[in-house]
């Protein structure tokens, strides 16, 4: 362990925890230590928790963790500062998100195992590791509610869960007040704090502690853009609903005026009765069918809160960020609320600023770029998301395309690296990584795989991180070494276990090419050749110049095994499965050009035929990645400004994040469908390049 500031960890930390709470009981456990100064002084603190905490310094957030990753990968955020003469409290409120018998319901991006709580360092003179003086509390007024009794939809939901807080119970100033309500009473250790690949034996905890390699998300205030429907007494005043609502039964719905991920804070006085909080990326009509506009409501559709009121003054705070661009206040009250305010604030990873695009010749290009840094921002928190309403999940195919348009749009690559690194973290004794991490349900796509190793290359490309390339490519050498046995004896790479997902297209059986048959695909092979192609680049990067041959030689040998038995000579066409003359698709013969299975001056002809082919399997959103791929290097600009096409019809059907596919879908904001902030920058710097004779 090398750390910055010896003092931090001079005394060993613990894990710590209330003594009447079982480990997995889900709930809100409270701690609290207050620090007496004679004078100014300085502090230094290491947090951590599982599930998660928020840690305040007299009231004040400092900040919100661990960032996520698994029991090997458990961070510790640093906390440094000064303090002024006189008396501090330290506080933290640590959720357990489900119980033992109900991790289905917890939030699948999550890995935990069970309730815990640690601190190390100092605050001027006094040691702060636990148990100390530190007191805790199990919150009787707020509880975590699961998927199935906060959302009416039916869905099984891998996001965290909503909140229930009866304000009868809960009191929002646990954190400031000298001597809070309740029955606070001393920690019991759990065991000593173990550092990652620092413990010889045994660890006395399951939790290996690194320091957070991530900053922390930042907010920025979000103004409620209109009132739909709701009483006069209730107006917007910049940007905050505020006012009063009288006793009965009233629905508020607000239009945020874009769909994004966003804190609440909500606060009033008085008030009998209680208020569920939906929120939802569309609006929905009579017959429970999403709609982009209003009118519409949302009623028992999407995830709610859910608050009770005592007549007293009360102040609600998301734990966790919520989504979406329509927000229902249903106010069921024995007694009228005054004081209202609701305050929203945007969340996200600081990605920013973004880079400027400018296409006043063609304005809706502008707007494309714009929603389409927005939806990269709406699923970039603490690791790259394929969607922030439902899932939360760092798939390898999302996070391609996301690294490389934050790469563009920023020039930053930490989101980039950790997902590199954390996909590394995932791989199997197969060979082969997960399809997503972290995640608690282990799920394999074995071309997600391949899309790993062709991340590495990328994040090379763009930032000629050698030290980086080093660390991984070993793992990349045992996943294609995974494929190659299963090379089968024609050349083509067999099926290897898992989900044979590629893309949601009709006619594709959960969304695989080989339509559920135990047969070898065409764009696996295809994506093998080019992950032996680009890793080759790598390993003679490295000095490896003899495995990149052997390399070399395995792209070859797929690309003639494709060439021979996936291309099908009369209908001039690449099969999606050798023998299959039905089984086409647009995928299987646009990654046939932009791999390289095509002949070098056939290509743009071959493109350009395919794109008006009716009888090939249409893309969606997803996989247009790699055909506007293909369009920007064999293409014209011409043809690649047509097939921008989609996002303008989004953009004039009211989209403000781009989805999961065109029209009115499942998810309306995911991440893979911001793909031409990738290609609108890079056509624009090309157009601004010196032109040479």
């Amino acid at each position: 362990m090398n750390h910055t500031d010896e003092k931090l960890f001079a005394a060993r930390p613990v894990w710590a925890w209330h003594p009447a709470r079982a480990e997995h009981e889900a709930g809100y456990t409270l701690f609290r230590k207050t620090v007496s100064c004679t004078d100014e002084a300085h502090y230094h603190l290491a947090v951590s928790a599982d599930n998660r905490f928020n840690f305040y310094l007299d009231g004040k957030l400092l900040g919100r963790g661990p960032l996520r990753g698994d029991l090997d990968h458990c961070f510790y955020d640093e906390y440094e500062g000064e303090l002024t003469a006189g008396d501090h409290i330290f506080a933290a409120e640590v959720v357990v998100w489900s119980e033992a018998w109900r991790w289905s319901a917890a939030p699948w991006a999550e890995m935990h195992a069970g309730g815990g709580f640690m601190v190390a360092g100092y605050a001027g003179p006094e040691r702060m590791e636990l148990p100390g003086d530190w007191l805790t509390f199990a919150d009787p007024g707020r509880r975590p509610i699961p998927w199935k009794d906060a959302w009416k939809g039916g869905a099984r939901i891998p996001a965290p869960p909503m909140d229930e807080v009866d304000f009868s119970k809960y009191r929002a100033d646990w954190c400031t007040v000298p001597v809070p309500e309740g029955e606070w009473i001393s920690p019991f250790v759990l065991g000593n704090a173990e550092f990652r690949d620092a413990y010889q034996t045994d660890p006395d905890t399951p939790w290996n502690l690194m320091k957070r390699t991530l900053k922390q998300m930042k907010e920025t205030f979000s103004p409620v853009a209109e009132i739909l429907e709701g009483p006069e007494s209730l107006s917007i005043r910049a940007g905050r609903l505020t006012g009063s609502c009288p006793a009965g039964r009233h629905t508020v719905l607000l239009d945020l005026g874009r769909n994004q991920t966003f804190m609440v804070r909500f606060s009033g006085s008085g008030g009998r009765g209680a208020c569920r909080l939906a929120y939802s990326e569309t609006l929905f009509d009579e017959q429970g069918h999403k709609v982009h506009r209003y009118p519409g409501t949302l009623g028992q559709k999407g995830y709610a809160d859910r608050l009770r009121f005592a007549g007293d003054a009360w102040r609600y705070e998301s734990f966790w960020y919520r989504t979406g661009r329509y927000l229902e206040l249903d106010f069921d009250l024995t007694g009228p609320l005054t004081d209202v305010e609701l305050e929203l604030s945007f969340i996200t990873y600081p990605l920013g600023p973004f880079r400027e695009f400018r296409a006043p010749e063609d304005p809706v290009l502008e707007e494309i770029y714009r929603v389409a840094c927005h939806t990269l921002e709406c699923c970039s928190h603490e690791h790259f998301e394929d969607c922030p309403y439902y899932e939360q999940l760092q798939y390898a195919g999302d996070s391609r395309i996301e690294a490389l348009v934050s790469y563009a749009v920023s020039g930053k690559d930490e989101l980039g690296r950790h997902a590199l690194k954390s996909i590394a973290a995932s791989q199997l004794s197969t060979g082969l990584t997960q399809s997503r991490y972290p995640s608690v349900f282990k799920q394999v796509i074995p071309e997600y795989s391949l899309i790993w190793a062709l991340m590495l290359h990328d994040h090379y490309h763009c930032f000629k991180d050698e030290t980086l390339v080093r660390e991984l490519l070993p793992h990349v050498e045992t996943m294609l070494n995974a494929f190659e046995r299963a090379r089968l004896p024609g050349g083509l790479i067999g099926p290897l276990p898992g989900w044979h997902y590629t893309d949601w297209v009709s006619g594709w059986p959960s969304g695989c090419s080989d339509r559920g048959e135990d047969v070898p695909e065409t764009i696996l092979n295809l994506f093998y050749a080019e992950a032996c192609i680009r890793s080759a680049e790598l390993e003679t990067l490295v000095g490896n110049s003899a495995f990149a041959e052997v390399l070399r030689t395995r792209a070859e040998r797929t690309l003639s095994a494709v060439n021979r038995q996936c291309y099908d000579s009369e209908k001039k066409r690449y099969l999606d499965s050798p023998g299959r003359p039905d089984w086409l698709s647009l995928h299987a013969n646009t990654l046939a050009v932009l791999f390289g299975a095509v002949p070098e001056p056939e290509r743009a002809g071959f493109l350009r035929e395919i794109c008006a082919d009716p009888e090939l399997k249409p893309m969606s959103l997803y996989f247009s990645f790699y055909l506007l791929s293909a369009i920007e290097k064999y293409g014209t600009p011409e043809e690649l400004r047509a097939h921008y096409a989609p996002w303008e019809e989004m953009l004039k059907n009211g989209s403000t994040t781009f989805p999961e596919k065109p029209g009115l879908c499942r998810s309306e904001c995911h991440a893979w469908s911001c793909a031409p902030a990738w290609f609108l920058l890079r056509t624009e710097m090309k157009d601004h390049q010196p032109k040479t004779r």
